[in-house]
């Protein structure tokens, strides 16, 4: 990692509200953004529309995934997802390709095949990342590493709002099973599990709003900041 370069990893499960977050942490402080979660979804959208199946087809098509995540709007911190050119940004939010995920990520194979793509993201920019293992896998050596959490019932109705406000059709309870099921296979996975990094900073934003939550990530922030530029980390 460059010497200088800031590395926020922020990691959790789904619903925590981590992209929202990371996406206005990114633009104010002028960072590169990766949601790591959308590799997996691609190399997942990818394996259904080819039939995909076997670990090793599947590493090695994660090997050389034609994937850009490209910020499109900065005043909106907008970013779309291209898969060999095409926008699939909608597409990786569907809740089947979000399950196929969260199945391939479970495969030492595929992670390992994808850890390159993420580690060189951004260059030598400050990056901030959010995931599942951006803290304990991916960057054991971030500067900065977070932890965003809520109840399951909070990160449900989170998601299902996201998913109406795009005209879809909803069913709470089919959500939160869902999630459940998500949320115990990325724990008991035996490689690369989600957990909490022993030197996280843990936010619970069951009870905060999407301004308060970033306002406390983007008060870390500033922290390291002061640190690294050799300013009063107090003020």
């Amino acid at each position: 990692m460059h010497r200088d370069r800031l590395i926020v990893a922020v990691d959790g499960p789904a619903g925590a509200g981590k992209g929202s977050v990371c996406r206005a942490v990114a633009q104010h402080f002028d960072m590169a953004y990766l949601d790591t979660g959308a590799i997996y979804r691609a190399l997942a959208l990818t394996a259904s529309r080819h039939g995909l199946e076997q670990p090793e087809q599947l590493a090695q098509c994660a090997a050389s995934l034609p994937f850009a995540f490209v910020l499109t709007d900065a005043a909106t911190a907008c970013y779309t997802a291209f898969l060999d050119g095409e926008d699939v940004t909608r597409s990786l939010r569907d809740e089947s390709v979000g399950q196929l995920a969260s199945s391939l990520s479970a495969i030492p194979a595929i992670r390992t095949a994808l850890l390159g793509f993420q580690r060189s993201y951004g260059g030598g920019q400050d990056t901030v990342l959010d995931g599942r293992d951006v803290g304990t896998v991916v960057f054991p050596e971030a500067q900065l590493k977070i932890f965003l959490t809520a109840d399951l019932a909070s990160r449900a109705k989170r998601r299902a709002l996201e998913l109406q406000s795009r005209g879809e059709h909803v069913i709470l309870d089919e959500i939160q099973r869902c999630m459940a099921g998500r949320d115990a296979r990325d724990a008991a996975r035996s490689h690369a599990p989600l957990a909490i990094a022993v030197d996280a900073v843990v936010i619970d934003t069951t009870c905060l709003t999407l301004e308060q939550s970033t306002t406390r990530v983007m008060g870390e922030v500033e922290r390291i900041l002061a640190i690294r530029d050799g300013g009063d980390p107090s003020t």
